[in-house]
């Protein structure tokens, strides 16, 4: 019997918008609970395992399986998936979903055709094998670390215990760079970069590298412009000046501060002077 009413465009998802560490603050916690709207899968399997990405939550530190989240589930499409939080490993596997997907999107809408994975090399002269699935880790490494590894086709990403000279106002206990917004459309965007083109993996000089590091800063700096509610604040709170410091142009506030830094991983704006008041382009 064929449904009575067609398939949705779209799957909402509950993510972060930037970081766990935002919303223990009180004037960007509500900003910080976006509603994502990723591609309808009709097919999309426990995991979640869908038609480009596989999510695998397998813990080598601790030696086991999470148990992996059903999106289907009646009850989790009626409130738009699970409620962000940093404690609940199968919303660590939502919000990998979610926002790997939404980058894959973005990048299909702005190229006209569909994401490719890079191939398996052949052997023995047959032709280079297709790569159906990226594979997400969200608990990959026990350690500050998320990276793309173009041997295995998959996404790692790490977890760990903010440094004691952190700083103050700096998050404490355990940090998931999983559930860091910037992070996971960072490393997606390596994935896809490295599906467009395979040599820009290659160091043949330091800027091919360096491209790679820079495109995928981009994509996640321009993801934030497309959170209406995150946006519209950051707009009023720096009364339409873009240009001064804001969360827009900050990447991976919650890691740099954990590990550190005193202030998010990088940043499009650089520091203030404190002299002027203006942003300080020496950074």
């Amino acid at each position: 019997m064929a449904p009575r009413h067609p398939a949705p465009p779209y799957r909402r998802l509950q993510a972060y918008a930037f970081d766990p560490s935002l919303t223990q603050q009180l004037d960007t916690a509500l900003v910080n609970q976006a509603t994502l709207k990723v591609p309808w899968e009709k097919t999309l399997g426990r995991g979640p395992a869908g038609e480009y990405v596989e999510v695998v939550d397998y813990d080598p530190a601790s030696g086991c399986f999470y148990e992996p989240v059903d999106l289907n589930d009646p009850h989790l499409l009626a409130q738009d998936g699970l409620p962000p939080s940093e404690g609940s490993p199968q919303f660590h596997q939502q919000m990998v979903y979610a926002v790997s997907m939404r980058t894959i999107r973005n990048f299909e809408k702005a190229l006209g055709r569909l994401a490719l994975w890079r191939p398996l090399p052949g052997s023995g002269g047959k032709p280079d094998e297709f790569v159906p699935r990226l594979r997400i880790y969200p608990h990959a490494l026990r350690e500050a670390n998320a990276f793309y590894s173009p041997e295995k086709r998959a996404l790692l990403f790490g977890y760990f215990l903010a440094t004691d000279s952190a700083g103050p106002g700096a998050p404490r206990g355990m940090v998931f760079t999983c559930l860091s917004h910037d992070i996971v459309a960072h490393e997606t965007t390596h994935a896809l970069l490295d599906g467009m083109h395979r040599r820009f993996t290659e160091a043949t000089n330091p800027d091919v590298l360096a491209f790679h590091e820079a495109f995928a800063d981009v994509v996640a700096l321009f993801q934030h412009f497309s959170l209406p509610e995150a946006l519209q604040h950051q707009i009023a709170h720096t009364r339409g000046d873009l240009a001064s410091q804001n969360l827009l142009g900050e990447l991976a506030q919650q890691f740099g501060q954990a590990t550190g830094h005193y202030r998010s991983l990088r940043s499009a704006i650089g520091r203030v002077d404190p002299r002027t008041g203006q942003p300080d382009p020496g950074e």
